[in-house]
């Protein structure tokens, strides 16, 4: 089968590419498979981070064709997908801003070979931050669509508000179900500066307002004060001003035991922190479903995550981790004092190791074929 990928992919960085990355080397096994990429993706106006790509190199069968802002490059992509002659295609969407980009490609598409061929995965529905323009955007890149994967229910319910007939399946962010890593915990919390027996909380990701920074700092600061061995690491770049998150470490004087890593991470430091991690935190304000917590199952990292939008799909309360209300914050610190009080961390990572199969490629792909079936 010919199976085209509308996606970011490759050197561009970030959760969406990585996973156009993966489903392409699971559907090439057995499919001839071609992405449709960006040459031109976010104007800087758009994009606080730092750098949009992690290098100059191009992925396995990928055409650069598509420019986010330019009309005639769509035209273009379209006409070199017809070209492939393809039997299914997949769209990855993520946010309103490429609705008119990935809208007038699909629809283009659609009234060439139908919608039948098509398939949109849907990451979000619905922006973390909104616009007045977002409900428009969505429903024009929706429209030609009539099957969907989704990442969560949440998602799945959201999609139902834009839309009311369509074939649908839900499918968590895929990892690698048969991870095996010669690298050891306690040699990897030594090795990134500190003692085997630190226990180590880890928030990760881009540092953005929704995500609920603010109420973890304030949620752990008696526990860091309390404890000499428990310590508090944030990694991932930062969307907005730090200021207000060091003004809550400088007030409370837990600068020793709060680690700042504000920068784009690598695959493997990213690897590395999940093994010296005992404990993940994501305290959102709002989500729809978290990769993060898909990696977390990778490497058998328990979490606590507050009950908003997918992201308690991700967690099974008293077994993987823990589910807390969102914006309290004497729940949350009563939480992270009982994960590390009750000594458990061992019996959640057996759990969360025999409990992933849900989370596996093979089951993510399989989804996605038996879509492309249904009439």
């Amino acid at each position: 089968m010919n199976i085209v990928l509308v996606s970011p992919a490759p050197p561009f960085r970030g959760g969406i590419s990585e996973h156009t990355k993966g489903l392409y080397n699971h559907l090439a096994k057995k499919h001839s498979v071609k992405i449709f990429s960006f040459y031109y993706q976010y104007p800087s106006f758009f994009f606080p981070g730092t750098d949009q790509k992690n290098n100059n190199k191009n992925f396995n069968n990928t055409n650069y064709s598509i420019s986010s802002i330019n009309p005639f490059s769509w035209k273009k992509t379209v006409k070199s997908i017809l070209n492939f002659n393809p039997d299914l295609i997949i769209f990855s969407y993520w946010h309103p801003f490429f609705s008119p980009c990935f809208g007038f490609i699909a629809r283009s598409l659609k009234n060439r070979i139908g919608s039948n061929k098509l398939i949109s995965i849907c990451h979000n529905i619905k922006p973390h931050e909104n616009n007045f323009i977002d409900k428009c955007l969505i429903q024009f890149y929706l429209k030609p669509f009539n099957k969907f994967m989704l990442m969560s229910s949440f998602v799945e319910d959201e999609l139902k508000a834009y839309k009311s007939d369509f074939n649908s399946l839900v499918r968590f962010l895929p990892i690698n179900t048969k991870y095996q890593t010669k690298l050891e915990k306690n040699t990897i919390k030594v090795e990134l500066g500190y003692h085997s027996n630190d226990k180590l909380m880890l928030f990760f990701g881009l540092i953005r307002p929704y995500k609920g920074l603010k109420n973890l700092l304030y949620a752990v600061k008696n526990i860091l004060l309390n404890s000499n061995d428990i310590k508090l690491i944030i990694a991932g770049e930062a969307y907005e001003s730090l200021d207000k998150y060091k003004s809550i470490i400088n007030q409370y004087d837990i600068n020793n035991k709060v680690v700042w890593m504000n920068n784009f991470l690598d695959n493997q430091m990213i690897e590395k922190l999940m093994i010296a991690s005992d404990l993940l935190v994501l305290p959102y304000n709002s989500a729809s479903q978290s990769g993060v917590l898909s990696q977390a199952w990778q490497y058998n990292l328990p979490s606590i995550v507050t009950n908003v939008g997918g992201l308690p799909e991700y967690v099974e309360h008293g077994k993987s981790g823990y589910i807390v209300e969102p914006n309290n914050i004497d729940e949350l610190e009563q939480k992270i004092v009982q994960f590390f009080n009750s000594k458990n961390s061992v019996e959640m990572s057996k759990y969360i190791e025999s409990n992933k199969q849900k989370f596996s490629w093979d089951y993510h792909v399989e989804g996605i074929l038996e879509l492309a079936d249904e009439s």
